[in-house]
């Protein structure tokens, strides 16, 4: 049997629909689901196999579908500027919080009466299951669909995702907390049901995820690499985001693909990318040794292979043992997110490189003359070191 687990993370839940539209096209079918907050509200249409419904919920996201809060608020916590008047609109709602009034989910609750589909969920093959945390009888629950009262499945599953800072409300005379304060990736739900393969869909959000010590747990982790935005960041532009994130995230897993900015199709031996590095042209050896400050005295070879190439690797956040394959994908993709290259497509590295020299053979800018840095800001050279590579190199020789 084959389990998904989902992890709770309020808006990044987005990125849990795009991996399932990848699983759709790949294949891949569940005979059991768990999660926990969001992660439990997906898992459950999921179950009811509305993929159409939680796509368009996603893809058609509004701050206004989940919670009851001025849209100012919105409107200033996306903006990096804050005004006085705006810390005033800021300050009010956190009274509100403060005095237990909390922000108001009731758009949250109608959403799901209105899309949950309790009957299908409990005659459905498939097992499901969720975590929510009782204030009132201080213990977590583990809840499977089958233990929750007739009736009551779309109650628990908001009390799976009651958050402190939401309006307190009581589902069968009880007060709850988010599951995410017992177990944000509820794997153990599935393990005690018999499952010895699961995937595990990663947020990267806050909460507390048990320690796994399964025996003969086949687990996977599917995670993002990129930043998924803030739990309450619901917005449609957000949403949209993390929808392809998540879907192009696991088609990487499945079908092996390369890059963590990019989603690259095929390798390339480290003796072709070393073969890059050493056609590197002498201007962009000389550039980039002023650059990180290589001592003049060292020849241009010396200088790229003991001091340019080390540097490389350090400032890409490569560990020990990266190659030099390791090194030309990140250096790939930087250039490519110079030039604005959609991430969203699956390139071979003959597209990327394409791509790249196209946009590069339009831009030809020579950049300013970089002045040595005492405490020099890694993004920085990072971008100094791929702008003097694509002024230098406008063909990749690989």
């Amino acid at each position: 049997m084959l389990g998904l687990t989902l992890e709770g993370g309020g808006a990044r839940g987005s990125y849990q629909i795009g991996a399932w539209k990848a699983f759709r096209e790949i294949g891949i079918e569940f005979d059991g689901i768990t999660g926990t907050s969001v992660g439990a509200l997906n898992g459950a249409l999921m179950v009811q196999d509305d993929y159409d419904l939680a796509y368009e919920l996603w893809y058609n996201m509004e701050p206004y579908r989940i919670l009851n809060v001025d849209d100012r608020i919105y409107e200033v916590l996306d903006d990096d500027r804050i005004s006085s008047k705006e810390l005033n609109i800021i300050y009010k709602q956190i009274v509100k919080v403060v005095k237990g009034i909390g922000l108001d989910s009731k758009p949250l609750q109608l959403l799901v009466n209105k899309c949950l589909k309790e009957a299908i969920i409990r005659n459905s093959h498939m097992d499901f299951g969720f975590v929510t945390v009782c204030l009132t009888d201080l213990k977590p629950l583990k809840l499977y669909k089958e233990n929750v009262p007739i009736g009551k499945m779309g109650d628990y599953l908001l009390a799976s995702s009651c958050l402190p800072i939401f309006r307190s409300k009581e589902y069968d005379g009880k007060k709850f907390l988010d599951g995410a304060f017992y177990n944000n990736l509820p794997v153990d739900m599935l393990y005690e049901k018999g499952y010895k393969e699961v995937i595990a869909l990663r947020l990267n959000s806050q909460g507390i995820i048990k320690k796994n010590c399964f025996k003969e747990l086949n687990l996977t982790f599917i995670k993002p690499y990129q930043d998924l935005g803030k739990i309450l960041d619901f917005s449609r532009e957000r949403a949209r985001r993390n929808l392809q994130l998540g879907y192009y995230d696991t088609l990487k897993h499945f079908k092996n693909l390369k890059g963590k900015e990019y989603y690259i199709l095929g390798d390339i031996s480290d003796e072709k990318a070393f073969k890059f590095f050493m056609s590197l042209s002498n201007e962009s050896i000389i550039m980039l040794g002023n650059l990180f400050n290589i001592p003049q005295y060292m020849s241009l070879t010396r200088a790229l292979l003991e001091g340019i190439i080390p540097k490389l690797f350090n400032l890409l956040d490569l560990d020990e043992q990266s190659r030099y394959s390791d090194l030309f994908f990140a250096i790939l993709e930087q250039m490519a997110l110079r030039k604005k290259i959609n991430p969203f497509h699956i390139y071979t590295i003959d597209m990327l490189v394409e791509n790249i020299e196209r946009y590069n053979s339009g831009d030809r800018t020579k950049p300013k003359k970089y002045k040595s840095e005492i405490f020099p800001n890694k993004k920085v050279l990072i971008k100094r070191s791929v702008d003097i590579i694509l002024l230098n190199e406008p063909y990749i020789h690989i």
